[in-house]
């Protein structure tokens, strides 16, 4: 089990709020997400609208009044098997992964993992509870689902045993050297 690092909750940044999304739960994990990886991962769906993609989401694991997730960074899939309706990952997508996040972004953990559903809403089938139950097994890991059709997306987590939706937060991403 990862132990979670003391910080408090990004609720701000500067005099920024931050933007909440959906309905939050009260019992789960929190899910902080940077508005900049956000955009990322939006960007990143909208590339193909005809079949499914995927991705995984790095960050941190913290406490402040409760445990939290924070979702700092995002790392496409490589190397998947991607069709209309389904997308696969294999040997080689965790292996990219693998050796990506150690070279980028070595302090995050896994959080969880990104997929897209083109024009059929946002949901978990079968398979993807097959993959979060067998993959992302731990009570903080996230499924975040997109639709670039429907430009609609959403969040999954654990409550127990069930996979439930969940709302999450929008953080203001840190200013850049050019904003000031």
């Amino acid at each position: 089990m990862t132990t979670p690092i003391a910080k408090p909750a990004p609720i701000r940044r500067g005099n920024r709020p931050s933007q909440v999304v959906g309905r939050l739960r009260r019992h789960g994990y929190p899910i902080f997400c940077a508005a900049d990886v956000l955009d990322e991962i939006v960007d990143y769906s909208e590339e193909n609208l005809q079949r499914e993609r995927g991705g995984f989401l790095l960050g941190g694991l913290y406490l402040d009044h409760r445990v939290y997730v924070e979702i700092q960074h995002f790392v496409p899939a490589r190397l998947t098997i991607d069709r209309a309706a389904s997308m696969t990952f294999t040997h080689n997508t965790w292996a990219a992964l693998s050796r990506e996040a150690h070279a980028r972004f070595p302090e995050s953990i896994l959080l969880g993992w990104h997929h897209t559903h083109p024009g059929f809403g946002i949901f978990l089938s079968a398979y993807d509870r097959f993959i979060h139950t067998h993959f992302f097994s731990q009570p903080w890991h996230v499924a975040m689902v997109v639709d670039p059709c429907q430009k609609e997306l959403g969040f999954f987590q654990w409550s127990g045993q069930q996979l439930l939706d969940c709302g999450f937060v929008v953080v203001p991403s840190a200013p850049s050297q050019t904003d000031t």
